[in-house]
């Protein structure tokens, strides 16, 4: 039996296995994703690939959800609900406090314990002092979890028992990276426009000490928006939880609906397994 079976294997829930994998303590780590091809790196060292999904469940007390949304993450569980009884959920999959909501009420009928989690930084970062994870749900159920999820991140955020709080945080640290994001690439439209060579401004950039905007800029300058870590399809996920969960709290959705509508039209171009700056090609074409 294992300590841990994490369920889904694309970059970030691979890292959180990998991560369980190389703790200096060792940590036995079972895995499960619906393309079985995924796991083979993990396989490699040391995690057992589940031959199915109830045996994923049935083979630890603790599980990790971490997959594209929530309606991917309530198909699994609803196909091994019966399985839940006695077991810690921990739902790494991005969603609103509204989703966190929901899933704790449906894992506490299902007889599990449950925990919402939010990764603030990349895949790289797991494992790595530079690791933040916002964690929220009962706090008898946090002290069950911690030195578990310690394995993760040393710098564990704890925001409270209701369940909504990992989440609310998490669109929080995320929205200015949107406004970031719109200023920063009409910026190298007015340098387009004015014909400010684009080399000059990601210099300014770089003195200023902004690595993340000058090396967006540099993808632009380069017209290459290849996948890194964090393509745009994560993103646009991100703006429309927000601005779904303004129209759902009554507060102003303006913003947060623009920059949606803006991820949306990258996504319906095809760009969504590219890099957060292929969002720029969507402000070219509507210029």
């Amino acid at each position: 039996m294992s300590e841990v079976t994490v369920i889904g294997l694309g970059n970030m829930g691979s890292a959180l296995a990998r991560a369980f994998l190389d703790a200096p303590q060792g940590c036995a780590v079972s895995v499960w994703n619906r393309s079985p091809e995924k796991a083979a790196p993990l396989v490699n060292q040391g995690a057992v690939l589940t031959p199915g999904l109830s045996a994923a469940i049935t083979d630890s007390p603790i599980i990790m959800v971490c997959v594209t949304n929530y309606a991917a993450a309530n198909q699994i569980l609803n196909e091994v609900a019966a399985n839940l009884s006695g077991k810690l959920l921990v739902q790494f999959t991005t969603g609103s406090p509204q989703d966190a909501r929901i899933s704790e009420t449906w894992a506490h009928e299902h007889g599990a314990e449950y925990l919402d989690c939010a990764i603030t930084g990349s895949p790289s970062s797991i494992g790595t002092p530079s690791a933040h994870i916002l964690v929220s749900g009962r706090e008898a159920v946090f002290q069950k979890a911690e030195p578990t999820l310690r394995i993760l991140a040393s710098n564990l955020d704890y925001k409270g028992e209701p369940i909504g709080l990992a989440s609310a945080w998490e669109m929080v640290f995320l929205m200015p990276y949107y406004g970031m994001f719109l200023s920063l690439f009409h910026s190298v439209q007015i340098c387009q426009a004015e014909g400010i060579p684009l080399e000059e401004y990601i210099t300014v950039l770089d003195e200023q000490g902004k690595n993340y905007e000058k090396w967006l800029c540099e993808n632009i300058q380069s017209g290459n928006y290849q996948e890194t870590s964090a393509p745009l399809e994560l993103w646009a996920g991100g703006i429309q939880q927000i601005a779904q969960h303004a129209r759902d709290s009554h507060i102003h959705a303006e913003f947060p609906q623009l920059v949606a509508r803006l991820f949306q039209q990258a996504m319906n171009d095809g760009y969504d397994r590219e890099e957060v700056s292929a969002l720029f090609k969507v402000l070219q074409k509507s210029s």
